[in-house]
């Protein structure tokens, strides 16, 4: 079941932002025809999404510029591939989303605690069940940054999260559905969290690693699948998939605006839900080992998890667009909503 669930965008991001779709109108990159027929594709065409490959069980990234090569290390050298496979997407890749999760389940920072030292514990243990991840750079990141936005602009994200929080909740409502009651308040509990990361005596020291290089660095030592995407930005959809075991094949949407006679390029954002329920899924089973750390009610663990993927998710958004791209979703036409159950 395919749904427009906001055909203006979200409403809110940074109006600075160079990822629009009404600035992309108003300078000419783009036209409505293009957009009209990208739409119609999404609809329509079952061919744009896939089941993912099955030899790649890991995740990437949603960003929706194509890719110029692929690479892992092995043995501190860079080994490259002759096809990207089609894998999930979250923003940011699966090892920043479960780390992210495993910091709103844990609560505000101790001392010494930071984001990277966050990813390589959740590293380890994900490792330790079995799931890989991947992430991307791209052609034009240099210093500290690794070319992801989720990743480099990780401390600006979490501040918008609290800065948006009103209008995040706002959507929370439409993906949960008549869950919304059942997890506010995991919703909250998250939020509650991320206000301490947002604060001035809160959050600076743990964020004091958080530069994409330096995950980036530990990712690629880690064995993490990357891919190296080119050219600018020129998103116009937000895609949110929640038909487990596939995605949204952006390539093939470019493939098939070309075979309708479009000029323009029209990028997507796809967000797999289903792989974010799977890391919730995975974080809570990561708690049990650490009660004392994080409680012992399981159930709310994932609720608490889950409510930080769809929020950081909503925030990413916030801060690298403008707020105005259309929002298209998939679910199973059993489910009621996006989110986990009550």
């Amino acid at each position: 079941m395919i749904e427009v669930l906001a055909a203006e965008g979200l409403g809110f991001g940074d109006d600075e932002a160079p990822i629009s779709t009404a600035k992309q109108m108003r300078s000419g990159e783009l036209s409505q025809e293009a957009m009209n027929t990208a739409h119609e594709i999404i609809k329509h065409d079952p061919e744009v999404f896939p089941t993912v490959d099955s030899d790649a069980p890991d995740d990437g990234c949603g960003d929706g510029r194509p890719a110029e090569r692929f690479f892992r290390l092995v043995e501190g050298v860079k080994t490259f591939f002759n096809k990207s496979r089609r894998r999930a997407k979250v923003f940011g890749g699966g090892l920043t989303v479960a780390a992210s999760m495993w910091r709103t389940v844990r609560g505000e920072p101790k001392e010494g605690e930071t984001v990277l030292g966050d990813r390589k514990f959740m590293a380890a243990e994900l490792e330790a069940l079995g799931i890989t991840y991947g992430a991307h750079t791209d052609t034009h990141a240099k210093g500290e940054n690794c070319g992801c936005g989720a990743i480099d602009k990780y401390q600006t994200i979490t501040h918008n999260a609290v800065k948006y929080k009103d209008n995040i909740i706002g959507v929370l409502k439409a993906l949960y559905g008549d869950a919304y009651e059942a997890n506010e308040s995991a919703i909250e509990a998250v939020f509650a969290v991320y206000e301490s990361l947002a604060a001035e005596a809160g959050g600076g020291a743990y964020f004091d690693d958080a530069s994409g290089k330096a995950s980036m660095d530990f990712m690629l030592e880690n064995g993490a699948v990357v891919k190296e995407l080119r050219g600018g930005h020129m998103e116009d959809f937000i895609i949110v998939n929640d038909v487990e075991g596939t995605t949204f094949d952006q390539r093939k949407l470019a493939e098939k605006l070309k075979e309708a006679g479009v000029a323009e390029e029209v990028q997507a954002f796809v967000v797999d839900t289903w792989r974010g329920r799977m890391y919730a899924e995975k974080v809570a089973d990561i708690a049990e080992k650490y009660p004392t750390e994080v409680g012992t009610d399981k159930e709310t663990v994932r609720a608490q998890a889950y409510a930080d993927f769809l929020i950081r998710t909503l925030a990413v958004s916030a801060t690298l667009t403008a707020g105005d791209l259309p929002v298209i979703g998939r679910r199973d036409a059993t489910k009621q909503h996006y989110a986990l159950a009550a």
